[in-house]
Parts: C-alpha cells; structure tokens; sequence
C-alpha cells in the first residue's frame, strides 16, 4: 500500500475510535441491524447501478492502485530505457531486445510485440487501445466507489429514519427506546465513516492513478514507435522531452 494511503487510513481511523473511547466504550458503537441497513443496502443499491463483473473489476482496481507498486515512475529512466533499447535495436536487430528487462508490464508488452515482428502501426494502434480500455476500466472502478459513497449516507438516513418510527412507535415501552435509538443514529454514523473514510477516498485514489498511468503510457507508445521506426537516440530524446518537461509541471501544479 502506498505511504500516504497507509497514513492517511490509519489516521482516519484512530482519530474515530480514539474520539469513541474517550466518551464510552467502544462496544456501545456496534450495532447489527446498523450494519445490516446501511452495508446490505448499499451494495444493493450499488449491485443495481452496476454489473456483476464491473464490481468485482472495481474491488481488483482497488488492490492493484492500493498496493505497493514496484514499475517505473520516473520517465527520465524511461527514457534511459529507450535509448538502450534503441541501440541494441539499431545495431543488433529487434529480437536482440527480448533478454532486456523492463520493469513495466506495458512496455515490456510492446517490446514483445516488436520483437515478435508486428508491424509498427500495428503496435502503436494495439497499444493505443490497451491504454483506452485501462483508462475505461478505472472510470468505472472509480464510478463504482462514488456509487458507494452516495448510497452509504443515503441508506444511513433511511436506517435514522426507521429507528425513529421504531421509538416513536414505542414510547409506551421504555425498555424499546434505547435500541431504537442505537438504530437510528449509528445508521447515520455508519453510512458517513463508510463514505468518507473508504469508498470517496479510493474513488479519488483510482482516478489520481489512471491519470498518471495513462500519461506514462502514452509517452511509452512514442517511445516504442520511435525504437521501432529506427531514430537516433538524439532525436527521440527530443521526441519525448515533452512528456518528461509536462510532467515535471504537472507535478509542480499539484505540489
């Protein structure tokens, strides 16, 4: 898991129970039916927006942008990459490229391809489309998650409400008030914590990957279009001088 995910979960979450413990015990929070309204109701509503298969595809985005991610980041050694592999290209031939080890699967895919002796059009157009169906995939992992973090508060009011009938319904009976009341205010507390400490975060989370991604691998298909077209090293360092600059300023914008 990256570092300031970790940090930030970790934060949220103590900073609720450590609040909880101060004013009671922390058993006094836990509360089946709550759980049952607000969970079971959200991945109902949620179930309903989406299919089957886009769920699951979202819970598999989540881990993969979530956890520790071990490719290259840095498009200055991306570039480094492409120049050796342009080298031994120009003077070695295309299937000299097959023993260099790349540690990202998207261009070692692309490299493959050339090797195997696909056309650069090919490549580039193959390429192309994998980056929009990634792109595809993590908008609607993300959609997912905003669709968690609507329906988690919703059905935390719709639980507010039904423990309110419950005790209004039962002021005769005092011993009925308390649970009642549990019922309608851990609902609400639940469908919150939900929404803000998990489901909005990994929706923003996933879209803040992709984003990135699908910078790095449009500057990857330039880099493997210009191996396979033969440029000197000179020429496609220039090719790809504006995605290393761009990026540069994208991150000085968001820092």
């Amino acid at each position: 898991m990256s570092f300031s995910t970790l940090i930030g979960l970790f934060a949220g979450v103590s900073i609720v129970l450590i609040a909880m413990a101060m004013g009671s015990s922390i058993s006094l929070f836990v509360n089946v039916p709550s759980l049952m309204i607000v969970i079971g109701g959200t991945i109902a509503a949620t179930m309903i927006r989406f299919s089957m298969k886009e769920s699951f595809n979202a819970i598999g985005m989540s881990f993969c942008v979530l956890k520790v991610d071990n490719q290259i980041k840095d498009l200055n050694e991306l570039v480094d990459i492409t120049e050796d592999l342009l080298r031994i290209s120009r003077q070695k031939g295309s299937l000299a490229m097959e023993g260099y080890e790349i540690n990202h699967e998207f261009y070692q895919a692309g490299i493959r391809m050339l090797v195997d002796g696909y056309a650069p059009e090919l490549v580039k157009q193959t390429l192309k489309e994998k980056k929009r169906l990634l792109v595809d995939k993590a908008e609607t992992s993300a959609g997912v998650f905003r669709a968690i973090g609507e329906a988690a508060p919703a059905f935390g009011m719709m639980g507010t409400l039904v423990g309110l009938i419950q005790m209004l319904t039962n002021l005769s009976d005092p011993s009925s008030i308390g649970p009642a009341m549990a019922v309608a205010m851990l609902t609400t507390l639940y469908g919150a914590m939900i929404a803000n400490l998990f489901a909005l975060p990994t929706a923003d989370k996933i879209e803040s990957w992709v984003q990135g991604e699908s910078y790095r691998q449009m500057m990857i298909i330039e880099a493997i279009d210009s191996i396979a077209q033969g440029h000197n090293p000179a020429v496609m360092r220039d090719l790809l001088a504006p995605y290393v600059h761009g990026n540069k300023r994208q991150v000085a914008k968001d820092g």
